[in-house]
């Protein structure tokens, strides 16, 4: 009985499809594959591929996950469709970290495994879509403004200064087409003809991606009929502290002009500036072609500046915003130079006097240095402020002058600054010869006392002094207490005692007495090598001085 139900049961495992562990309801799900992401701007498209034969009898899910995050997350737009493509936009994830997706069949209660993507960073993988543009249109000129690529999205949101535009313009009757490139949001074409039909179209690049976006479509105008005419060729020059705007405009009505300004910066973000100018106080109702106003008008280093003409209650349409440096327009005043002398060489330090330090960065200093009493110059130049003169002769007057280059951008050179004159130090030859000499008379002393030294243990050792005859050897035997003559270690001269009277009175050496010593006065002596021994001349009249 076990046997045949045994039987009976390997027949309907043999005849049931295989159901794979995720599945429920004995389906057998095949997941998707071929998983894809395709960006534009803000706008993912992902993408599957899936076997003919469950097309149209199963649906399809799809989540995300990012590096951030540690669950899956569902996507609203891609929840049981029934296509193998689904759209949908992820404005509140990071662009910039790792994101995969994985996506599975469904059918009724079984779904498939997941099938999932490589990890990938979605701004490195996006496309940039067209700019927004918008069209104004003036008698000589059409105002193109431009909105970067996925305005309002997040793709792109920090990229607003990395973009430069393409703007192709042509008349509709011509083939010609121009192309203009700039950074700004806002560019003015200028020297058009009036009353004539123009098209453009922009494309967007991004500078450090090096990606292009699709072109724009393509959008026309007409320009305007003229009315006044417009001031042109705005020029600006600097005289001392004030700067002089200079136009061109050709009429014989009696018009005034305004100028306005507007801060440089603002022409690079997105969105309208139009109520930002602001006018220039001495230059708001002149009735000549120029105006003066101070430099210290603007705090800021770049700016633009527009002009109007007005007659009665009509005006012209405002010229071209010409971009202005203020920094092409000042001066550079001459540097400071310091001086520190040695006895052969300066060093020579130059300082930038700007107020603005920035203007004081990528400058070349050069200096010019002569003997006072010559003519002959010598120059040095490089990009660092300090400099080193050697070879100067010691005690020597010599004159530096210095000044700046700046030709990073405005080929500018300041003036040449007031000379500033130094001595040199006198030189170190005669402390040589002085170290040199007492070092020799020190040698020398040295030299001598150690020849002495050597000299009197030679002597000490191969010419001892001689031994004294054996009556004094004796004398000195005796104790102290019975001799008049003291040896001690700290005197280094000898004691004799002597005779007095020696022409009459007769010494006997058996007569002599100790009292008869007594009165012999002794005396320090040098000694003569003579010595008097009363054993070899006993009975001598004559008497000889002993001395040791």
């Amino acid at each position: 009985m076990l046997a045949v139900l045994g039987a009976a049961a390997l027949v309907l495992v043999a005849q049931a499809p295989w159901v794979l562990p995720e599945a429920a309801g004995g389906e057998n799900l095949r997941p998707p594959e071929s998983i894809d992401v395709y960006i534009v701007d803000d706008t993912y498209t992902l993408k599957w591929n899936s076997s003919k034969e469950l097309m149209g009898s199963v649906t399809f899910s799809a989540e995300y996950q990012t590096e951030e995050l540690e669950n899956w997350l569902k996507l609203p737009e891609c929840q049981h469709i029934t296509g193998t493509e689904c759209e949908f936009s992820l404005l509140d994830s990071d662009v910039y970290v790792n994101t995969k997706f994985h996506v599975r069949a469904e059918k009724g209660n079984s779904t498939s495994s997941w099938s999932e993507s490589d990890s990938f960073i979605p701004f490195y993988r996006a496309h940039i879509g067209p700019p927004g543009v918008q069209l104004e249109a003036e008698d000589k000129a059409i105002l193109v403004n431009i909105s970067h690529p996925g305005q309002g999205g997040n793709m792109w949101a920090r990229e607003s200064f990395s973009f430069m535009y393409k703007i192709v313009i042509w008349q509709t009757s011509s083939d010609e087409k121009k192309i203009i490139e700039t950074t700004y949001y806002s560019e003015k074409i200028l020297k058009l003809s009036p009353k004539t039909t123009y098209c453009l179209e922009v494309e967007a690049v991004h500078s450090s991606l090096q990606k292009h976006s699709s072109r724009s479509a393509v959008q026309c105008i007409n320009t305007t009929a003229s009315k006044m005419p417009t001031p042109e060729n705005v020029e600006l020059d600097a005289q001392g502290e004030s700067y002089v705007l200079k136009w061109d405009y050709n009429t014989s009505l009696n018009v005034s002009f305004k100028a306005q300004w507007l801060l440089g910066y603002l022409k690079s973000i997105p969105g309208s500036y139009s109520d930002k100018w602001k006018p220039i106080p001495t230059c708001a109702n002149v009735q000549t072609t120029h105006c003066v106003f101070p430099q210290d008008t603007f705090h800021t280093a770049t700016f633009f500046l527009r002009v109007q003409a007005s007659h009665g209650n009509n005006t012209s349409f405002w010229s071209e915003e010409k971009y202005i440096n203020s920094q092409k327009y000042t001066t550079i005043p001459p540097p400071a130079i310091g001086i520190t002398p040695t006895s052969d060489s300066f060093r020579v330090y130059v300082t930038c006097q700007d107020s603005s330090i920035s203007k004081c960065h990528g400058l070349i200093y050069e200096i010019i240095f002569w003997e006072n009493t010559s003519s002959t110059e010598r120059r040095m130049e490089k990009e660092n402020p300090t400099f080193t003169i050697v070879n100067l002769q010691p005690l020597t007057v010599y004159c530096v002058r210095a000044r700046v280059h700046s030709v990073a951008r405005w080929n500018k050179s300041s003036e040449f600054s007031d000379k500033l004159c130094k001595k040199t130090k006198p030189g170190n030859s005669s402390l040589t010869w002085i170290i040199i000499g007492f070092g020799a008379v020190v040698f020398s002393v040295m030299a001598l006392y150690a020849g002495k030294c050597l000299l009197k243990y030679l002597n000490s050792v191969f010419f001892p002094s001689l031994k004294p005859p054996p009556s004094i050897d004796e004398f000195l035997s005796e104790p102290p207490s019975k001799t008049l003559l003291l040896l001690t270690a700290e005197e280094h001269t000898e004691r004799c005692f002597i005779i007095e009277n020696t022409d009459t009175v007769a010494v006997e050496e058996n007569h002599l007495t100790e009292e008869d010593h007594r009165k012999y006065s002794s005396q320090t002596s040098q000694d003569s090598g003579n010595y008097s021994n009363e054993e070899e001349s006993s009975g001598s009249e004559s008497s000889r001085g002993l001395r040791l």
